[in-house]
């Protein structure tokens, strides 16, 4: 007999959201997870409302809005005036906002909950290193602490591993893409800006500046800098600031500092036979709006849904993995060519390009058509962007 009805390899968030919502299908859950403890960086930190209300039906929007910082709007600036203002309290959603909040705290408060559902097997220092589909279920293998090993089984994987998945690659699903040529570094400050919990931008000749308010009373900006620049910047991040923002933050605490790069990636295919991939294991896209770990949830989402209409024998498996594929494939095409426009579009330096793009910009946020940019940044119009969205299509596509 399997282990659990659902295995799902890696705690990221994605991972702790899928173990969630497949143990709020019923179903037993065994969650293995490589690092012994959680990361404390804070990468991801945009939620936007279809995820909130994905988290909803878990019990933890609540949470999350209380732990966060409600984004309702974000004004856009050039080196030297105003060019507009975005407003997202017209979102379609019961979550009018884009929520704000450090990964390292997402991450908790989805640890929290898993440790709370008796129906989920959590087990860390879990790493896998062979994946093997069997007749009726699937199989891992791995290593934990003193070099000893382990076996387990599921009848169903969502494999949340991350862009180097070793379910993946152990299944041989091929990618595509590649790494960007554009780099960034971020960096958290205490807010000493007045700004409150508006999101700014600033587009320059030199580079963009993205700016987000963070709970605790912190702020993080985000710089493109020429080359990759590691945490170590002698003081780059903030003589980029005073440049391009007219923020000066000498003497203003820092608390934490990193340099990241751009992928491109998508697996060939999302599902394969038993395991169903979710997030970075699936795609792999510009951060800009927190596109890739949203679309990670919605994919989660999908997948433990199905996964039970498997074990329930509602659907023959071939046209649930089809379904699956194509599904989140669209989605995830759909997120990262936005996030790959808002990357190009608000980084890209040069007096002619700034100039050109911050017209545009000026235009674009005084007219109507403003709201397809906020409906993008929110996701709200990324196809099936969540269950509760696209549920009765879909239904409708497995009863053929």
């Amino acid at each position: 007999m399997a282990d659990a009805d659902i295995m799902v390899v890696g705690a990221g968030p994605v991972g702790m959201l899928a173990a969630l919502l497949s143990a709020q299908h019923g179903l037993q859950v065994l969650l293995l997870e490589q690092s012994v403890e959680r990361h404390l960086q804070s990468r991801a930190i945009g939620i936007t409302p279809p995820s909130l209300e994905i988290l909803r039906s878990v019990g933890l929007a609540g949470a999350f809005c209380e732990h966060g910082v409600a984004v309702r709007g974000a004004a856009a600036f050039g080196r030297r005036m105003r060019l507009g203002r975005l407003d997202f309290t017209g979102l379609n959603s019961e979550f009018r906002f884009v929520l704000s909040i450090p990964q390292h705290r997402t991450e908790a408060l989805l640890e929290q909950a898993v440790l709370s559902q008796p129906s989920i097997r959590f087990l860390r220092g879990h790493q896998v290193t062979a994946c093997l589909e069997r007749e009726g279920d699937v199989a891992v293998t791995g290593s934990r602490a003193a070099a000893a090993q382990f076996h387990f089984s599921g009848r169903y994987l969502l494999a949340c591993d991350g862009g180097k998945s070793t379910v993946r690659e152990a299944l041989g699903i091929p990618c595509d893409g590649a790494p960007d040529r554009r780099t960034f570094l971020m960096g958290d400050f205490e807010d000493t800006t007045g700004w409150g919990q508006e999101a700014r931008f600033f587009f320059t000749a030199r580079g963009s500046v993205e700016s987000f308010p963070l709970p605790d009373g912190k702020r993080r900006y985000v710089v493109r800098t020429p080359s990759l620049i590691n945490e170590d910047s002698a003081g780059y991040l903030g003589a980029e600031l005073l440049w391009r923002a007219g923020v000066d933050v000498a003497g203003v605490h820092q608390f934490w500092e990193s340099g990241f790069g751009v992928q491109h990636i998508m697996a060939r295919t999302f599902c394969k036979g038993r395991v169903f991939l979710c997030g970075d294991a699936a795609h792999l896209m510009s951060p800009v709006g927190g596109q890739n770990m949203n679309t990670g949830f919605a994919d989660a989402e999908l997948a433990a849904w199905l996964a039970k209409v498997l074990l329930e024998k509602l659907a023959p498996q071939h046209l649930v993995l089809g379904l699956y594929d194509r599904v989140r494939r669209r989605a995830a095409r759909a997120a990262s060519r936005r996030a790959q426009c808002l990357m190009v579009a608000g980084s890209s330096g040069g007096l002619l390009w700034s100039a050109i793009r911050n017209l545009a910009t000026f235009i674009f946020l005084h007219v109507p058509l403003r709201q397809l940019l906020v409906q993008a940044i929110g996701m709200q119009s990324i196809p099936c962007r969540n269950l509760e969205n696209c549920r009765d299509r879909i239904e409708r596509e497995l009863k053929r």
